[in-house]
């Protein structure tokens, strides 16, 4: 289908420019020489970090202008009214979105129009709802956008000094797993990364073995905060095809009672299945945390913007794609992997160790030399920024009176970001990474 979108020609503000000039980094309509899926992924590291430290150089030449924000709150949509909603639709009119005489604290069609346009301009999912990816780009003033740059093309340089030539690459700002075999990027997908309560933290790791038909047990955590409470309500764990176990035993989880039963006598065995939480593939990882990476039963979550869902682990897009990558280097073939998922038994299968790093790149370069900003999904900026040296991001107050606003140049880009960079590993989380 094809958004034809009628927005009125106006004169050019300087917030004009500054949106202009963001509007066309996001395009990818700024100069870029070179095809960096193209080239050794090193090389292309490079290409990346330089293309993020000249579109950083453009915007920190802008002066800075007030831009309102809009704030956490609910999920705002069509027929909401209130103060962030006439925050909102302010937003929309000092990027050039919304003309300022349709400026209201009621959420109609314009300003649903203004959203979709906005959403369709930063390749986000085009549905009107401004939820957290939405509110986090209306919210990025051109010098954050700016820092965020810097600091991952930092981050990039330093991962290109140490990497090696091949590595697992689990971005979580991005919510992307990049693999790169003997120096070339073998592919990037979509992944599934823990919840800001829950953070992944970011590991040096290796996968050291495939698990076909993996069973799941209720980590520790999952299970004191949410699978116990809802066995003392309901006297059923909340997992299907699972077998509950009390002091070792299996047990009729409806003729226990519950509500005198400590967490550390419980544990739940999901077992394998296309039901069980992991889906049917697990990779599993060395560190002490329980984390690890696998498939899952709830694909439809692949299609968010944000995927910030999981308990701490990490899903990936096609993990039966991934899995037979790395079982074809033992020498097991995909008739053999499909005989075992016919079997439906849990199988582990050694493999070549492999690196992987998780890194935390708010802002990527993806396939089509688009620069993406990415959301700052644990809050690491500001620490970030201190440890980098770089200077704190500039506050601005919300316009007097409206301004003027330009049209900006509505490319849809593709939604094919790569990696993101690094902190101090989190304390141990234990809890297997589940959501449910």
């Amino acid at each position: 289908m094809t958004m034809t979108l009628n927005l009125p020609p106006t004169n050019r503000p300087r917030l004009a420019r500054v949106m202009l000039l963001l509007a066309l980094l996001v395009a990818g309509l700024f100069p870029f020489s070179g095809d960096a899926t193209a080239q050794p992924f090193r090389d292309s590291l490079a290409m990346r970090a330089d293309r993020l430290d000249a579109a950083a150089a453009d915007l920190e030449t802008i002066v800075p202008v007030a831009a309102t924000r809009i704030g956490a709150g609910p999920l705002l949509r069509k027929g909401r009214d209130g103060e962030r909603v006439l925050r909102l639709s302010q937003r929309m009119a000092e990027l050039g979105f919304l003309m300022p005489d349709r400026v209201s604290d009621r959420f109609g069609d314009d300003l649903d129009l203004a959203v979709r346009a906005f959403q369709m301009a930063e390749g986000l999912k085009v549905d009107g709802l401004v939820g957290g990816a939405t509110r986090t780009l209306l919210d990025r003033t051109p010098h954050e956008a700016a820092m965020m740059m810097r600091q991952s093309a930092a981050a990039m340089r330093a991962f290109r000094q140490t990497a090696p030539d091949t590595v697992l690459i689990v971005n979580l700002p991005s919510q992307t797993v990049t693999l790169v075999r003997n120096g070339r990027e073998e592919f990037t997908m979509r992944a599934v990364v823990g919840r800001p309560s829950r953070e992944t933290p970011l590991l040096e790791d290796h996968i050291t073995h495939v698990i076909v038909n993996p069973t799941w047990t209720v980590p520790p955590t999952i299970l004191k905060q949410d699978k116990l409470p809802m066995l003392r309500r309901t006297g059923h764990p909340g997992v299907s095809n699972a077998t509950v176990f009390l002091d070792g035993e299996p047990v009729i989880p409806e003729e226990i009672d519950w509500t005198v039963v400590s967490p550390g006598r419980v544990r739940i065995v999901q077992q394998p299945g296309d039901h069980n939480a992991l889906g049917r593939f697990r990779f599993n990882m060395t560190n002490s945390l329980n984390i690890y990476l696998h498939g899952t039963n709830e694909p439809h979550l692949f299609d968010r913007d944000v995927r910030t869902v999981s308990s701490g682990c990490v899903r990936l897009q096609d993990a039966r794609y991934f899995a037979e990558l790395l079982l074809a280097e033992v020498n097991v073939t995909p008739a053999r992997i499909e005989r075992l998922l016919e079997r439906g038994e849990p199988v582990w299968l050694k493999v070549n160790p492999l690196p992987v790093r998780f890194v935390y790149w708010t802002a990527t370069v993806d396939d089509s030399n688009t620069v993406r900003l990415h959301h700052d999904v644990y809050d690491l900026m500001e620490e970030m920024a201190a440890s980098t040296r770089l200077p704190p991001a500039i506050e601005t107050a919300p316009p007097a009176t409206p301004m003027t606003p330009m049209p900006v140049p509505l490319t849809p880009a593709p939604m094919s970001p790569m990696p993101d960079a690094p902190r101090p590993a989190a304390a141990p989380i234990g809890d297997g990474g589940q959501t449910t």
